[in-house]
């Protein structure tokens, strides 16, 4: 009877011994899918961010393209307007050399009798007559007898080194010095003591002497050269 009890008892213990394996097995299982989960939580996270990371990087890819191609587009538009600016100032230098060798063409073959100076032509006499006779000749050209407006003028015709009349007269009011067409009288470059108010010396010359002082009023009856003024 002893021995019945015992083996009943040796029977329920390994009955006890069998249950507690498969106990710890569901807990390791549960953990393994839980630590599963964790990781497939945790790759998908890993996925987003880096999808999300590519997405950023193709979008700034993407940009950079745009911005290159705008970079490129506007680079070649600026060598097809350097290259238009190149052939334009090409063509102008042309043109300039072209009216240079006019211009110069011009000044070597004026009319007889005619020189060039600053974009006006002078006629230099030859022959020598009275002031109103000198004045007809420069009508009769379609001119008129000089009028010295500036320094520069004044030096050129100097240079000539002949006494010329010039359009300066007083006939109108003794003392009041005119040019031709009325223009009042400014700048003088008279010689000395000219004009000595000498009521027969109506007509003034430019005679050889110092640009600063050559003018000399003379009887408008006198015979001088003359030289006549036309604007281009």
């Amino acid at each position: 009877m002893e021995m019945s009890e015992n083996i009943y008892a040796n029977i329920d213990s390994s009955k006890s011994l069998g249950r507690r394996p498969s106990r710890a097995g569901a807990v390791c299982r549960g953990l393994l899918c839980v630590l599963l989960l964790a990781g497939i939580v945790s790759l998908g996270f890993y996925r987003n961010t880096l999808q999300t990371s590519y997405n950023t990087m193709t979008k700034e890819r993407d940009q950079l393209q745009t911005s290159y191609n705008t970079m490129t587009k506007e680079r070649d538009q600026l060598q097809t307007s350097y290259n238009n600016l190149a052939e334009e100032i090409d063509q102008l230098k042309m043109k300039r050399d072209l009216l240079q060798k006019r211009f110069s063409g011009l000044k070597q073959a004026g009319p007889k009798g005619w020189r060039l100076f600053q974009s006006t032509w002078y006629y230099i006499s030859s022959e020598v007559k009275s002031w109103d006779e000198s004045r007809q000749d420069c009508v009769e050209r379609g001119a008129d007898l000089v009028i010295i407006n500036s320094k520069e003028e004044q030096t050129f015709l100097t240079n000539l080194n002949k006494r010329f009349w010039i359009g300066l007269t007083d006939k109108d009011k003794e003392g009041t010095w005119k040019w031709m067409g009325g223009t009042p009288l400014t700048t003088t470059y008279w010689m000395g003591k000219n004009p000595d108010k000498k009521m027969v010396e109506d007509c003034a010359e430019i005679s050889i002497g110092p640009v600063e002082g050559n003018w000399k009023d003379l009887s408008c009856a006198t015979h001088l050269n003359w030289i006549c003024e036309q604007k281009q």
